[in-house]
């Protein structure tokens, strides 16, 4: 959908607070298991969980033109991915976004191992990015994307058209059989974005795969809800869910993993994939891991980019297919301090949404410096204890927040989203303190590059949103 800069400055300042149409049980879709598990029997690190797979790679959407040369959340996963030995990547799409900075193409054009072995999806992101008119509805014109990376190193593939294509990848002795459908979330009539000719394609090549021991299936497109199974016909998607390993939607950037209700006997979990740099609600930044135990089955975790770590998942965020029994999420590791729910302070009299931003931007400055530091409230917090949960939710999630160059010749275009009319003059360039989403649209608007962010080690915790609430409150 083509956007004037003006709608571009409000997605960027309000993206924080958009609440996104949610997936599974919330959507009415489908009924996940709530009993939550302990761990499993010789898991006591993600080390071990990597040394007893046969097979494990990573799942990712979302980035919208980051990498690590723009996003320190991206360059840890890129990091975490080698260290944890991932046979490759799936890509969920929204790659790209059309008037940003959009790191992720020299990027990857500079990364031998991204481009053999990340399996990316058309969506609605490089339809923007890609067609003449730059609009997420011009069905396939995000094609370009596939010629960034070479789809056939490790795998053979099929295209029937030049945004769908059909992977078989090998893997020591396991065949992925990855159908990549364009199912952009624009336009609004899924029988136009997500066309009959696909749908056929999709089943007929369902339908030729002989699926053994040693076979991993997985279907994936961006979708419009974040839930494409729903749009099937019900004899189709009963063909679908109970061949099917894995069915991959995005578009939400809200992580889950779920057995659609009627379908807990069937062989496939579904999974929204959350959102490497701009998380929906109650989401961290984040990508999905997938581990095959030969023993165990499908383990798969959403692994959290925003701690300075890659460590074993807990509760929704971690899961286990068995190859004879239905879906179950696990705790594979005690929780840590700022996981329990217990109250961390207890406000005597409520606190509104602008005195939240401006007592953490007065924390901010004293911590960094910075002449201007944006929060991004969403909402308020109630009279009465404070839990974790209800820290979450007066951001909806718990972004970085990032302090940002501007030179002073460049500094007039962003004083709309500091909500200035003037500042004063601080020498050649003023420090700015922002949530990661915000960054990039200063960036963007003020026409300078990414080399303007301050560095942020990938074993640094940083600044982020939820945890200075928490130090700001414990300290009042």
């Amino acid at each position: 959908m083509k956007r004037t800069l003006g709608q571009l400055l409000a997605l960027t300042l309000l993206i924080s607070g958009v609440i996104l149409p949610s997936t599974g049980a919330d959507a009415g879709t489908a009924s996940p298991q709530s009993a939550v598990e302990a761990g499993l029997p010789g898991i006591e690190s993600i080390a071990d969980l990597d040394r007893q797979a046969s097979l494990h790679f990573a799942i990712m959407s979302d980035n919208k033109g980051d990498s690590p040369l723009s996003s320190v959340e991206f360059a840890r996963m890129t990091a975490w991915i080698q260290e944890g030995n991932s046979a490759f990547v799936i890509g969920l799409g929204d790659h790209l976004k059309y008037r940003w900075e959009n790191t992720f193409i020299p990027w990857l054009q500079a990364e031998p191992w991204w481009r053999e072995h990340f399996y990316p999806n058309v969506a609605d992101g490089e339809n923007e990015y890609y067609s003449p008119t730059h609009r997420q509805s011009d069905y396939g014109e995000g094609a370009p994307i596939l010629d960034l990376v070479e789809l056939e190193a490790h795998a053979s593939v099929i295209r029937p058209n030049r945004s769908e294509y059909y992977a078989q990848i090998s893997v020591s002795d396991s065949t992925i059989h990855l159908i990549q459908m364009h199912f952009s979330d624009q336009p609004a009539d899924a029988a136009v974005a997500f066309p009959e000719s696909s749908r056929v394609w999709m089943m007929e090549t369902l339908k030729g795969i002989e699926k053994g021991d040693k076979d991993l299936i997985i279907v994936a497109a961006h979708s419009r809800a974040g839930s494409w199974d729903m749009v099937l016909s019900q004899e189709r998607r009963q063909f679908l869910l109970n061949k099917v390993d894995l069915v991959l939607s995005a578009t939400t950037h809200r992580f889950e993993a779920w057995v659609p209700e009627g379908f807990e006997e069937g062989a496939a979990v579904c999974i929204n994939t959350g959102a490497v740099n701009y998380p929906g609600p109650m989401t961290p930044n984040g990508y999905v891991e997938i581990h095959l135990i030969e023993s165990v089955g499908v383990v798969g975790q959403y692994i959290d980019l925003t701690r300075p770590d890659r460590h074993l998942q807990r509760g929704r965020f971690a899961w286990v297919k068995p190859k004879d029994g239905p879906m179950r999420y696990l705790n594979l590791r005690p929780p840590t301090a700022d996981e329990t729910n217990e109250p961390i302070a207890n406000l005597i009299e409520p606190l509104e949404a602008t005195q939240i931003e401006q007592g953490l931007s007065l924390l901010i400055r004293e911590k960094t410096g910075v002449a201007f530091a944006l929060v991004g409230a969403r909402q308020g917090l109630d009279k009465g204890p404070v839990t974790q949960e209800a820290a979450w939710r007066v951001f909806g999630k718990n972004t970085t927040i990032r302090v940002v160059r501007i030179p002073m010749a460049k500094v007039l275009p962003v004083l709309g989203i500091l909500q200035k009319t003037e500042i004063p003059s601080q020498g050649a360039a003023i420090r700015i303190a922002a949530p990661h989403p915000t960054m990039t649209g200063l960036i963007s608007v003020a026409g300078i590059t990414h080399e303007a962010i301050e560095p942020q080690a990938l074993d640094d915790k940083g600044l982020r949103q939820v945890d200075l609430l928490v130090e700001w409150l414990t300290s009042r």
